[in-house]
């Protein structure tokens, strides 16, 4: 069974040219790359702390600027030539805090009363969405892309965001948590799989244009001369 692909993959094409754009105004945005990413970070905090006082619709306007930060931070890198390893590791990291300053705002929710139920569902989303990041790192130490499942960050935030704007939020948890736990599965298995042919061929199966060699085929003594 092939790996459900996630949105911005299942969109297809080049995506910094499909959000520059949506967004045509990215190109002339100044500010440094790391500042949108630490600013997205931050913003995630107050979505979180909306959360936790119950205040979900406004959580879910703060998510969209946090998200358009964490959308577009790597399109500004490459834009300005500034994307560099060092950046990278910087974006995965606060992206990490940024999720669990969203998860724990809405757990503190239901501590505070709105039921332990939405607490517990924030913490498989939680638990779920950092099982999803890290299957990805671990396997791209050695392999050039995993990024298939149906529920990475991006889809998390839309997710978030109309669970919040409608006040759904304990279905919305639901939804990322469970897709988030199928999408840590695939990974986990995919990467198995890939990592397996990798060592097997020398080969990384996830790279552009990466092709096994077949086996060269042997002459048939009957036909030599």
């Amino acid at each position: 069974m092939g790996a459900l692909p996630s949105f911005k993959r299942w969109l297809g094409g080049d995506p910094d040219l499909l959000i520059r754009r949506i967004f045509p105004f990215v190109d002339r945005v100044e500010l440094h790359p790391d500042a949108l990413t630490a600013i997205g970070t931050v913003l995630c905090g107050l979505a979180g702390a909306a959360f936790a006082l119950g205040s979900p619709i406004v959580a879910a306007l703060v998510l969209m600027v946090a998200g358009w930060c964490d959308l577009v931070d790597g399109v500004v890198a490459r834009r300005r030539g500034s994307a560099s390893l060092a950046g990278g590791f910087l974006d995965s990291s606060l992206d990490r805090v940024g999720d669990m300053l969203i998860f724990g705002g809405i757990a503190l929710a239901g501590a505070r009363g709105a039921g332990a139920w939405l607490t517990a569902l924030a913490l498989w989303a939680a638990t779920a969405a950092f099982l999803v990041s890290y299957a990805r790192a671990r396997a791209e130490v050695h392999l050039h892309s995993l990024a298939e499942g149906p529920m990475g960050r991006f889809e998390r935030f839309i997710v978030l965001i109309v669970g919040g704007l409608t006040t759904w939020l304990a279905p919305a948890l639901l939804l990322i948590a469970a897709a988030a736990t199928w999408t840590a599965i695939e990974r986990v298995r995919l990467a198995r799989a890939h990592l397996r042919e990798l060592e097997r061929t020398g080969i990384d199966p996830t790279a552009p244009g990466a092709a096994v060699p077949s086996e060269p085929e042997q002459p048939d003594p009957e036909e030599a001369t």
